[in-house]
């Protein structure tokens, strides 16, 4: 038969020699460890590791500065028309002026009509400390300190 003595102050059996009770705190000890886990922060089962704040943004216009189709189709129409002006001397001269105003108004129509290249990039300090930066061709309305979100190779409002 075991001995068991029981402490006055508390009216709960305990060992001689304590193996029960260190057990038990042990097993105390675990579960009170196990519940202060469940019980930490929302803050902290939310971490985003795509977020950041926007620290930066830029528009990048990247134009094609190339001559192309207008500049030629331009001078020829003008060359063209210089051609019905005047006699001799006077139509050569008109040829090469309707030439190079066409040229020049072509040019002009061509370059308005071109795409524009634009893009917005934007640098952003993420949460776990990196630093990205993120090109992208619209801008959803974020500005400079913005609570954002990178998706790839997006960035959204979170």
């Amino acid at each position: 038969m075991r001995r068991v003595e029981w402490v006055s102050c508390f009216r709960t059996p305990t060992r001689k020699y304590g193996g029960f009770m260190r057990l038990s705190k042990s097993i105390l000890l675990l579960a009170l460890l196990l519940l202060s886990s469940l019980a930490t922060p929302a803050f902290a089962w939310d971490r985003c590791n795509s977020c950041g704040v926007v620290s930066g943004i830029e528009k990048i216009r990247d134009r094609d500065h190339r001559f192309g189709g207008g500049t030629a189709i331009g001078a020829i129409a003008g060359g063209l028309l210089g051609s019905t002006v005047g006699k001799g001397d006077g139509r050569t001269a008109a040829v090469v002026g309707g030439a190079v105003l066409g040229g020049a108004v072509g040019h002009q129509v061509e370059k308005n009509n071109r795409d524009d290249n634009s893009y917005w990039r934007f640098h952003v300090r993420m949460d776990n400390g990196r630093r990205v930066t993120i090109d992208q061709g619209d801008n959803p309305g974020i500005r400079n300190g913005d609570e954002v979100r990178v998706d790839g190779n997006h960035v959204e409002r979170r």
